[in-house]
């Protein structure tokens, strides 16, 4: 019987040995630079992009071309069939490929898929439980990389931790991190907010949630986060008012995203958000902190100019750190099947 494969979903499921290893590799690859390629350890990776992408995408090809992998990049909707992703289904409309056949094809094409599959804003119980993501790991038999999901974004995630690192001489413990909502005109997902959450407290930092009412990060999370926080004797406040959430800041990391309104009144969800449109972080806010965004940042929308154009402004070492982490995640890919 085959082996099951050792896919990597989020950071959670992981020993923090596991997670502090990783970020080891990620500094690892920052610091040396990258020898000959040797075609015997990576084979081949199917990137599969349900949603755009710049980084992820651009940093994982050039992350498996550096370890010696072939890679392909498939976007589904441009070139390749639609998806049906429900079972039982007659399939007579447009989606002409099951997602039980792409992958399983896929499974026998490449040894690791990396897949981009973002929230569906409509049903937050599926979200919640990376329900989509879910159904292409059962149908799977390699590797599956989450390149982000409805919840996660365990490649951020592992950049974000490695950047910390390098930024404060690998003094991060009991810093403090403003994870920052901002306003944007678009309801995003909830991934990468969740996964910086969970990165900054494993790292024992004290971590404020600056957010208005009903842009609340889910409860179960948020415990999560706060039983990280508790092994470092930290903790994980949320305030509603940004000035007093970012006074005394080591990093003020804004990301937009979307109140959980928008599941059951998406009209109603834009109408609170859009009262909010002054929540951008300005040189006001920012002090002696250092700023953090995931990209794409909407400029004077999320951020003013001032801050991203300033010393202060770590988003671009963020963007470099994508890459050595995409390699240290491939290298755990592969040894784990091995």
């Amino acid at each position: 019987m085959q082996n099951a494969p050792k896919h990597l979903t989020a950071w959670a499921p992981e020993s923090d040995t596991a997670w502090e290893t990783h970020i080891t590799a990620t500094l690892r690859h920052y610091s040396v630079p990258p020898a000959t390629p040797s075609p015997d350890r990576f084979r081949s990776l199917g990137l599969v992009f349900f949603n755009p992408s710049l980084r992820t995408r651009t940093s994982m090809e050039v992350a498996a071309a550096r370890l010696g992998a072939h890679t392909s990049t498939i976007v589904p909707g441009s070139g390749v069939w639609g998806m049906e992703w429900r079972d039982n289904q007659v399939m007579d409309q447009d989606a002409a490929e099951h997602i039980q056949e792409a992958i399983g094809v896929l499974s026998r094409y490449y040894d690791a898929i990396g897949v981009r599959l973002f929230a569906s804003g409509t049903d937050y119980a599926e979200d919640r439980d990376d329900a989509r993501m879910k159904r292409i790991l059962e149908a799977a038999t390699v590797p599956i990389i989450n390149l982000e999901s409805a919840f996660y974004h365990p490649c951020q995630a592992l950049a974000d931790a490695a950047t910390l690192h390098t930024h404060f001489g690998g003094k991060v413990k009991g810093r403090k991190f403003v994870l920052s909502w901002a306003w944007h005109p678009k309801a995003l997902p909830m991934a990468v907010p969740n996964s910086a959450l969970l990165m900054a407290t494993r790292l024992g930092m004290d971590v404020t949630v600056a957010r208005p009412e009903g842009f609340d990060l889910d409860p179960d999370l948020m415990k999560t986060a706060r039983s990280y926080a508790a092994r470092h004797g930290r903790q994980v406040k949320e305030c509603d008012d940004l000035h007093a959430a970012t006074a005394g800041a080591d990093v003020i990391y804004a990301k937009s995203w979307g109140g959980r309104l928008r599941y059951a009144d998406p009209d109603a969800e834009l109408v609170l958000r859009n009262q909010y449109q002054s929540w951008r972080i300005s040189t006001t806010h920012l002090g002696k902190a250092s700023f953090m965004h995931c990209l794409p940042v909407r400029r004077g929308v999320v951020v003013d100019d001032d801050v991203l154009d300033s010393p202060q402004a770590i988003h671009l070492l963020q963007a470099e750190f994508r890459l050595y982490a995409q390699m240290a995640i491939l290298e755990r890919v592969w040894n784990l099947a091995k």
